[in-house]
């Protein structure tokens, strides 16, 4: 039988070519941040699985509307449907979806999508490291000005959390920090996967440890490579 992570990610490389059609349709959402009928996809046919096939588990996603009632739960499924959708709707490729499962607010298996790149990492995946001094930073960090900084490492903002964790879990980032902060869909599975592989994970400066966090606040982080 299938994981849920892997039924859910066969459903979007299956309807790709259909989401990726959809770039060019968005709207600014109140944040001034933009969301895409390709997004809207994705989260749609994702929904209609989880109601289907998964429906003890309750969906938190970014373009849905969880506030307070993901609190009568234990069960989740949390979805980043596109993460970098400023890099899916400009046409670039680093753009990703993230997908983590929890019962009893306890991790179960987390995904990590980068489609047009054709890479993935999921829960039991044996990851080859390569070996970096490049820190992944936010995007969110280098709008407010990178200080200070640590001569002995470069830094990269690729303007996409799914693929700054899937380069700090590959080791082409030797870490990777986000100091503003990241809602669950941003983080969950990064933090995750990076747990699973003996990484050092930090939230709000605290030793992390596969717990679910609410939806309803942002978390700085760091993972560290060792």
């Amino acid at each position: 039988m299938k994981s849920i992570c892997t039924q859910l990610i066969d459903i979007i490389k299956k309807n790709l070519i259909n989401i990726k059609k959809l770039k060019d349709t968005f709207y600014k959402k109140n944040d001034g941040s933009h969301v895409s009928e390709g997004d809207l996809l994705i989260q749609k046919l994702l929904q209609d699985e989880i109601s289907t096939n998964y429906n003890k588990y309750f969906l938190i996603s970014e373009e849905n509307d969880h506030i307070e009632k993901w609190k009568n739960y234990n069960n989740f499924i949390v979805l980043d449907p596109i993460d970098g959708t400023e890099n899916f709707i400009s046409g670039m490729l680093e753009w990703g979806v993230g997908i983590s499962v929890f019962e009893n607010n306890k991790h179960k298996e987390s995904a990590i999508l980068l489609p047009d790149m054709n890479l993935q990492i999921m829960s039991g995946d044996k990851i080859p490291k390569n070996k970096s001094r490049i820190v992944g930073m936010s995007t969110r960090h280098f709008k407010k000005g990178l200080q200070p900084c640590d001569k002995n490492f470069d830094y990269r903002a690729l303007g996409c959390s799914m693929i700054n964790m899937y380069y700090v879990l590959t080791g082409s980032f030797n870490h990777y920090v986000d100091p503003i902060g990241g809602f669950v869909w941003d983080i969950l599975p990064g933090l995750n996967l990076a747990l699973e592989n003996k990484m050092d994970v930090y939230v709000d400066d605290k030793k992390y440890n596969g717990e679910f966090l609410s939806p309803e606040k942002r978390y700085k982080i760091k993972i560290l490579n060792k």
